[in-house]
């Protein structure tokens, strides 16, 4: 696939169709530095929202339970429903300096999780000596998924009253593209019952969570003058080389949670929950990138300066939610399914084996 790349995969581990979405949003870097963060930061939002939010989905962890394992191994999949409000974004509200719709009338273009078929033509406000657009190009389409599966691997060891617990991702390469990432968690999870006396050797219990998560990756890029603007006559300072470009993705996921549990049978518990899940996200595109501005000649020609380190996007988010689940012990196998009611919730599945 050509690689005039802007901003490649994140890290859809078991899906590549997310991945591929995201390979030639390089065009959005077209309007200039400005436009092209506001571009893209609104591409992506969502996405941020669902890794933020999805590293904390599956942090429970059983106490309750008197075995004499007390080191766990289990797969987590968190699976992130993504709002509808979220699929798309108007070209027209988040303050384009250089580019505007060509058709007024088609302003909704996708999000990343938005339609893969639609999108919008923006056309630069400045033309050429004879009234037409100097730069046109199609906002990318989406990944047309309206969840978003996020799977890792995490461990578990029980004290008395207290689990400590691990999660991570080992640094990988995503499927179809040259993008690595990698994630490491942990968090510690508190039975009351050793300050309350009176919840112990009960069938149901309370306990406090504090957990967090840091995900990162980063991907070598490739953008030339060329591929951006061809087949439009360049002039201007766009000398290169470009042979430093990187981007650089930074997550970090805080979650503090209360939990009560009841266990049903030997075999068969109910929890839920509350938690507080806050994080941010940080992407950096760094390097030398040749970038259309303005003509300052008047002749109609199609400038690309080159420009460096372009962008840099920070943002929080935080979130109520409420959590409710089901789990099922036996001698070396558990089986732990929850749901998250929230802005960007969705499912939990722990499978575990417990070791010792």
């Amino acid at each position: 696939m050509k690689k005039y790349v802007f901003f490649i995969s994140l890290f859809v581990l078991n899906q590549t169709l997310l991945a591929q979405n995201l390979i030639n949003t390089g065009a959005l870097i077209q309007g200039g530095v400005e436009d092209g963060q506001k571009l893209v930061e609104a591409y992506i939002k969502p996405l941020n929202k669902a890794i933020v939010f999805g590293l904390s989905d599956v942090d429970y962890t059983q106490i309750r339970r008197k075995r004499s394992h007390r080191l766990v191994l289990s797969l987590k999949l968190a699976y992130i429903s993504i709002p509808s409000t979220d699929l798309n974004f108007d070209v027209t509200k988040i303050g384009l300096k250089n580019f505007e719709p060509k058709d007024p009338g088609k302003v909704m273009t996708p999000t990343v999780f938005g339609d893969s078929l639609k999108y919008v033509t923006l056309v630069s406000k400045e033309k050429d000596l004879f009234g037409r657009p100097l730069i046109e190009f199609n906002t990318p389409g989406g990944s047309q998924k309206s969840a978003m599966p996020l799977p890792f691997l995490g461990g578990t060891y029980r004290l008395k009253y207290t689990n400590l617990s691990v999660n991570f991702i080992p640094y990988v390469t995503v499927p179809d593209s040259d993008f690595k990432v990698g994630m490491f968690g942990a968090g510690v999870q508190q039975d009351l019952a050793l300050f309350i006396q009176s919840l112990r050797n009960k069938k149901y219990g309370l306990s406090v969570q504090a957990a967090g998560a840091y995900l990162y990756g980063h991907s070598d890029l490739d953008i030339q003058p060329g591929q951006i603007y061809s087949p439009v006559t360049i002039s201007g300072q766009a000398t290169g080389p470009y042979d430093n470009q990187v981007v650089d993705i930074n997550y970090i996921s805080l979650n503090l949670a209360t939990y009560f549990n009841y266990d049903l049978t030997q075999h068969f518990s109910l929890f839920a929950g509350t938690g507080f899940n806050t994080g941010s996200a940080h992407i950096q595109v760094k390097g030398t990138y040749p970038v259309y501005v303005a003509d300052p000649t008047g002749t109609g020609a199609v400038v690309a300066d080159d420009v460096y380190d372009p962008i840099d996007i920070s943002e929080t988010f935080s979130r109520q939610k409420y959590i409710i689940g089901a789990r099922g012990d036996w001698s070396h196998f558990y089986i732990q399914l929850n749901y998250n009611i929230a802005d960007y919730g969705g499912l939990g599945l722990n499978l575990g084996y417990k070791m010792l």
